[in-house]
């Protein structure tokens, strides 16, 4: 879980709260089964992928590396397309 208005789902065997505030926001829910906590603000890229690990998803360490570079990345599939107007993702 991530951010501040996910909640857990019954009937989930393992659960990780992602950051701080989804910590401290489900640390005593009852719905957690067992809970992975990934405490930090924010939580270590290192920290994360081991709690995914214990959770027996494998996620690679590259995939944080270059997380900076991803929304440019997913940018490009916009590019030339005329109903794309950069203006409406611009902060001003």
């Amino acid at each position: 879980l991530t951010g501040k208005s996910m909640k857990p789902t019954r009937g989930k065997k393992k659960t990780i709260l992602l950051g701080k505030c989804m910590y401290q926001a489900n640390k005593d829910n009852p719905d957690i089964q067992e809970m992975i906590a990934v405490k930090g603000c924010p939580p270590s890229p290192q920290k994360i992928v081991e709690a995914f690990q214990k959770a027996g998803i494998p996620l690679s360490p590259t995939l944080f590396e270059q997380m900076d570079m991803l929304p440019g990345f997913f940018m490009r599939k916009y590019e030339g397309k005329p109903e794309f107007d950069e203006s409406f993702f611009q902060i001003e």
